[in-house]
């Protein structure tokens, strides 16, 4: 028997105006979170009197002048040190972590709780109290004032997180999957190479977006590892431009939004990976 209660609830129209305070609830989340950008791109095509006299408003007369004002080598190379930086720190940070992740997952090694533990107390490890040794490694080691002195500390502070995402990922696969390879020959490497490796798509395009947006923001390591402007990577060239051209706001403001292309692009091509990964597995699990 029907009940007003039931046909209240299924009423498409009940149930739309019900979802209405949910709805306002996320748009007021969403305006606060987009506006500090909608901010630095509006101001960044204002001049500086304009910006100065309306600084929360749409630019009145569209001006190009502060990105021209940053096409020059300066510039070009902190870019270019950045995703030096970045491609070889998330590709080594992946590698390495989804190879330490492999066997602390699928095998049964009496250490592997204890190799895990120790991974993951590194993401409790303040970077501060490793600079003063890093630092004094990367002197002796003679690669100071260097792009490859960033990529160990960057690495080594990217792999715990990274192994604690493939871990958990490489757990949920089924081990039905695992054992008809094996019976089928694979040995351990054909097995993580050619079953676990194509299913980790999702959690790989995961770790590599945490990772690229850590590495693309780092600005401590650079601070005490470099040296030379030439060597500089975007934040820290950043800090110099914004020290030097302090009170040039749209100018500083041009330069964060050409800093925040790449990490939007790789977050819009690396999330349309995972979705399509999700799906895959979805479908497959049909």
């Amino acid at each position: 028997m029907t009940t007003v209660a039931t046909v209240w609830r299924k009423n498409p129209i009940i149930a739309a105006v019900r979802q209405v305070p949910l709805y306002v609830v996320a748009s007021l989340i969403a305006v606060l979170a987009a506006f500090p950008f909608a901010f630095m791109v509006l101001a960044s095509f204002k001049g500086q009197g304009e910006f100065l006299a309306n600084p929360f408003w749409l630019p009145q007369d569209v001006t190009l002048a502060n990105f021209g004002g940053l096409l020059t080598p300066q510039f070009g190379t902190y870019f270019l040190n950045s995703i030096i930086a970045a491609a070889v720190t998330v590709t080594a940070t992946v590698v390495l972590g989804t190879l330490a992740a492999y066997p602390l997952a699928r095998m049964k090694l009496k250490l592997n709780g204890v190799v895990l533990i120790i991974f993951l107390a590194g993401m409790m490890v303040p970077i501060h109290v490793t600079l003063l040794p890093i630092y004094v490694l990367t002197q002796d080691l003679g690669i100071f004032d260097s792009l490859p002195a960033l990529f160990g500390p960057l690495t080594a502070f990217s792999l715990p997180i990274t192994i604690y995402v493939m871990v958990n990922f490489f757990r949920q696969i089924p081990e039905a999957i695992i054992s008809a390879a094996r019976i089928d020959g694979a040995g351990p490497w054909t097995v993580f190479r050619q079953i676990l490796l194509p299913l980790s798509g999702p959690a790989i395009s995961t770790v590599a977006i945490i990772n690229f947006i850590s590495v693309w923001n780092e600005f401590i390591f650079p601070l005490i590892l470099l040296n030379t402007t030439a060597n500089y990577t975007l934040p820290l060239g950043l800090s110099d431009f914004s020290a030097q051209f302090r009170i040039d706001v749209p100018g500083t403001m041009a330069a964060l939004v050409l800093a925040s292309i790449p990490t939007i692009l790789f977050f819009l091509v690396a999330q349309e990976k995972v979705v399509s990964g999700l799906a895959a597995g979805a479908l497959h699990g049909e």
